[in-house]
């Protein structure tokens, strides 16, 4: 099963990038938008596990989910992947306090390390958090003005919480499983 680990936004900051997004979603040029409901921001993708490997993990998540805190960020402007030459995602930003940032990319490093103790091979490729909202297809127009108008977006403060272990189930109408949640801090996490 294709796996990865994210955390999702709260309502009111889902709402307010939709409100943000709107502007520029019937230009043309724009990417073909990512729905509402698969915005999410990614911790670690695990990738093909296997359902052995993944019935360990939800043990392994409460360890990690009781050595970190809850942190306070932001969506918060955008830019696209790759950094050069023809863009095919559109990304919205991360932004907080250093300390909550850092705390967000030890969180994101302890998951890559516990899945590696699992003998899944996680990428070493730099964490950077973001939102993917959009995607261009090869060889489609890009609209430049989009990325620069949204590049000045900042949402509301966006506290996180807890993580998520979804399962991808790709094809033409992608959807996200929810297989587990675990808050930070003390307490324990819940497998679906």
């Amino acid at each position: 099963m294709r796996l990865f680990v994210a955390v999702t936004s709260d309502r009111p900051a889902a709402d307010h990038l939709a409100a943000a997004l709107a502007p520029v979603r019937e230009r043309p040029g724009a990417p073909r938008w990512t729905a509402p409901e698969l915005r999410h921001l990614t911790l670690v993708f695990l990738g093909e596990v296997d359902e052995a490997t993944a019935a360990r993990l939800p043990d392994r998540f409460v360890g990690v989910a009781s050595r970190h805190r809850a942190v306070r960020l932001r969506l918060a402007g955008a830019g696209t992947f790759p950094p050069r030459g023809a863009p095919r995602v559109l990304w919205i930003g991360v932004d907080g306090e250093p300390h909550d940032l850092d705390g967000l990319r030890r969180l994101a490093s302890d998951l890559a390390r516990t899945a590696r103790s699992l003998r899944i091979p996680v990428e070493r490729r730099p964490f950077r958090p973001h939102v993917t909202v959009g995607r261009w297809r090869q060889g489609d127009p890009v609209d430049p003005t989009v990325v620069a108008e949204l590049s000045a977006y900042r949402g509301p403060d966006l506290h996180l919480h807890r993580f998520v272990l979804l399962r991808s189930h790709l094809g033409p109408r992608p959807r996200y499983a929810e297989l587990g949640s675990w808050e930070l801090g003390p307490r324990t996490g819940t497998a679906n």
